[in-house]
């Protein structure tokens, strides 16, 4: 039977159009690998549009947490616009390419008049159940469910982003990327990246992973 309740379930769960925000983009910027996608935190919305990223906080001694990658399609610093400051930074992993918004622009717009609401629950459900996995594969995962885990999740975003060609998705994180995600020493990632592609749950070569079966990578990674 329907409701406006079921209704309003049943359209929350869809990803919200976010097609309004062409007609608001106030720059375009290519980003090379290495450089911040937020270079004046809160005062700037971005988009991605092409390439791959990561999210991370930093210790004062240098440290380093990553707390989610960055694809195609994601948006960059709503935290930021919203609080007015960042705890978190934006890096790119490859060149990307990134459409810039005038936070107020966005809000004043009239095909926005949903962002407030619909889109924003949208965004932050979204980020909430990845944050989740992420937690669990931080705090309760062991090394070799953990990057199981990792590999499984690059599938997925690639997946969402429409980056898989064939057999295999772009993986431009290197070892030390892994590790960060994890809290893992670069040595234990090493062994159990090299352990994990024995036992053929996948191949990563020249930036990309081929994985032979989701379903052993899953059982793998405790999913």
């Amino acid at each position: 039977m329907k409701n406006g309740k079921n209704d309003t379930v049943e359209d929350l769960s869809r990803q919200p159009d976010l097609g309004f925000l062409a007609e608001l983009v106030t720059l375009q910027r290519l980003v090379p690998p290495g450089s911040v996608l937020l270079p004046d935190p809160g005062f700037a919305l971005v988009r991605v549009e092409r390439g791959i990223g990561i999210r991370y906080a930093l210790l004062e001694d240098g440290r380093r947490q990553i707390e989610g990658l960055i694809y195609p399609g994601d948006l960059c610093g709503l935290p930021e616009c919203v609080l007015g400051e960042g705890t978190s930074y934006h890096e790119a992993l490859t060149a990307m390419s990134v459409s810039h918004f005038d936070p107020l622009d966005v809000r004043q717009s009239r095909a926005a008049e949903q962002l407030p609401g619909q889109v924003l629950l949208w965004l932050m459900a979204t980020e909430s159940s990845r944050l989740s996995q992420w937690l669990v594969s931080v705090g309760q995962r062991n090394a070799q469910e953990g990057i199981a885990w990792f590999v499984h999740h690059v599938w997925e975003r690639a997946g969402m982003a429409g980056l898989i060609q064939g057999a295999s998705a772009p993986f431009p994180f290197s070892q030390q990327v892994v590790a960060d995600v994890l809290g893992l020493s670069l040595v234990h990632t090493n062994k159990t990246m090299r352990r994990l592609r024995d036992l053929g749950l996948f191949r990563i070569a020249s930036g990309r992973v081929e994985i032979a079966s989701i379903s052993r990578l899953r059982r793998a990674a405790a999913l």
